[in-house]
């Protein structure tokens, strides 16, 4: 059977993009994030069961879909399987009956789905784990170009590199690539700004004070005033991800004072995170090139 390696490999990358999203809900303590960090991992293997039956030419039995016993029974070469099993089993036991699982399950079968995703990588696709780069997923070249720096810095163990680096491709994103400041200040207009404020913040506004002795006060406080807009407004656009979004900055902050398996786990989180909040906003097409796209089609289509 005749394989398609780039959509063989895109494929991957989404099991790992899960799969990283679930280690980011395996960070926090409360019971929502861990019923989540398991439902990431399971859904991630079951894609990579999914990817290992198209690579050895497997078809459902029954209409268009595997069911999860199907795989683990059909697909050859199937690792851990007694893990991927028992990891099955506690999801459907958190989606069915509601109970939570404990700290200590979600870190083991986070564990258990990392191994098993680095051995299907390696024995059955021929490409390793760290190869998978979640970076081929942005359109943008230059906050792909970026994000694959932060991906091998990761890689090569340089973790508080990659957490600057990501921090870096987050500024990049929100000043550079969507200017999400600028859009904050047109959804505060829109949602009931007055005519005071739009004054205030008009380029001209301070013209009329050049003269005047409080000249540099009334320049600090438009200033201020825009700013606190616009850090006020911008959160709207992190939507789901704003709590990530403060465990980021509180890593970016005291990165230095972090070691050991903690800054290995923090810059995975930071890597998740970045990439994870960058393909929402591309998703959203509040990127600039992205509008000049959809203009030109607009134009070419006569819309």
């Amino acid at each position: 059977m005749s394989v398609n390696r780039s959509l063989e490999i895109k494929q991957l990358v989404l099991a790992k993009s899960l799969y990283l999203h679930g280690c980011s809900h395996a960070s926090g303590n409360d019971s929502v994030s861990m019923m989540l960090a398991i439902h990431h991992f399971d859904i991630a293997i079951e894609m990579i069961l999914k990817c290992m039956a198209a690579h050895q030419g497997i078809t459902p039995e029954r209409g268009k879909y595997f069911y999860f016993d199907e795989l683990l029974r059909r697909v050859n070469g199937v690792p851990s399987k007694e893990q991927v099993r028992s990891l099955h089993e506690v999801r459907n036991i958190v989606q069915h009956q509601g109970d939570m699982p404990s700290m200590e399950s979600v870190i083991k079968y986070k564990g258990y789905t990392e191994d098993f995703f680095r051995e299907v990588c390696c024995q059955v696709f021929d490409i390793h784990y760290e190869q998978l780069h979640l970076s081929v997923l942005v359109d943008g070249e230059l906050l792909r170009e970026c994000l694959l720096k932060a991906e091998q810095a990761f890689e090569n163990g340089d973790f508080k590199q990659c957490i600057a680096l990501c921090d870096d491709v987050l500024r990049s994103a929100i000043f550079d690539e969507a200017d999400l400041f600028y859009r904050a200040g047109e959804l505060t207009g829109y949602w009931g700004a007055g005519e005071e404020l739009r004054m205030v913040l008009g380029k001209d506004y301070l013209q009329k004070y050049e003269e005047k002795d409080y000249y540099d006060l009334a320049r600090e406080l438009r200033g201020a005033i825009l700013q606190w807009g616009g850090a006020a407004t911008v959160l709207q656009f992190l939507g789901e991800y704003r709590l990530d979004f403060l465990q980021h900055m509180k890593i970016v902050i005291s990165s230095e004072d972090i070691s050991g398996v903690e800054l290995k786990d923090s810059a995975e989180f930071c890597l998740s995170f970045v990439t994870g909040l960058i393909l929402k906003w591309q998703e959203e097409g509040v990127f600039r090139g992205q509008e000049a796209s959809e203009r030109e089609e607009s134009t070419s289509t006569g819309v």
